[in-house]
């Protein structure tokens, strides 16, 4: 079974109750970077045919903002990041197991479109519009600082300056473009991957730069063993297996099922 809670205050709310969702051994608090919404779901189906019985809940946002949550004290079995530098600040406050870090996908960055786009230069194609860009915000969410790094890189971020949407998370960046409120956008190639609406999707030069994303239990945590399970199926090769198909790339370190 699965619940999603709305990011902030349901999390709160489980805080604030006498007797918490945490307090059921049977359930496992999630907290997750929107960028894995679908293929959370399908791993949590996927789990569930091993561990019927630990109920999944959800809590999808930026990472930042989970990041967030969690230093307020918000229940939290574990931790998906987006973003490396979000769980090493829980780690350096003592908020998350550091043995339990480890990176369980990689992703990479595309310029996409609705429409049709004749250019396939990405450089190019950023320096000639004349349209909306929709990107990540920068100061507040993984997306938003792959993004600014990225296009600093090939030297088109300063001339954008004007042009830019900014948006919440990943998934409002894809929302941007799809419903047409930005001729085009910057997204991870795994929301491209899943989109039946964009026509467009053309890698991004990003030398140097690694969008990796990180596990880690939450010190505190009242469901240690099914966090590792969840973990540990996330890492093996049914659980790389449906990141790839959701666009997602497996990580050295996966193990292979025995």
């Amino acid at each position: 079974m699965r619940k999603i809670m709305p990011m902030l205050a349901a999390a709160l709310l489980l805080s604030a109750c006498g007797e918490t969702s945490a307090d059921n051994s049977e359930e496992l608090l999630i907290s997750s970077a929107s960028s894995l919404t679908d293929v959370m779901l399908s791993a949590e189906k996927a789990f569930n045919q091993t561990h019927p019985d630990v109920e999944v809940a959800f809590n999808f946002g930026s990472s930042s903002k989970l990041r967030n949550q969690i230093e307020q004290g918000a229940p939290v079995d574990l931790f998906l990041s987006a973003s490396a530098q979000d769980v090493d600040m829980l780690k350096k406050d003592g908020l998350v197991q550091e043995q339990t870090i480890q990176n369980f996908a990689e992703n990479r960055l595309v310029l996409a479109s609705v429409g049709q786009l004749k250019e396939t230069d990405p450089v190019q194609l950023l320096k000639d519009s004349k349209g909306v860009v929709a990107v990540g915000e920068p100061e507040s969410v993984p997306i938003g600082f792959y993004t600014k790094k990225a296009l600093s890189g090939i030297g088109v971020w300063d001339s954008l300056e004007g042009s830019l949407i900014f948006a919440k998370d990943a998934r409002q960046v894809l929302s941007y473009i799809e419903s047409g409120n930005a001729e085009m956008g910057v997204i991870y190639s795994s929301d491209a991957a899943q989109s039946t609406n964009l026509q467009t999707a053309i890698g991004l030069p990003q030398d140097g730069l690694e969008i990796v994303y990180p596990a880690a239990i939450v010190e505190g945590t009242n469901n240690k063993e099914a966090a590792e399970a969840f973990l540990e199926f996330l890492m093996s090769e049914e659980g790389q297996q449906l990141l790839e198909e959701y666009g997602f790339m497996p990580v050295k370190g996966a193990q292979p099922d025995a």
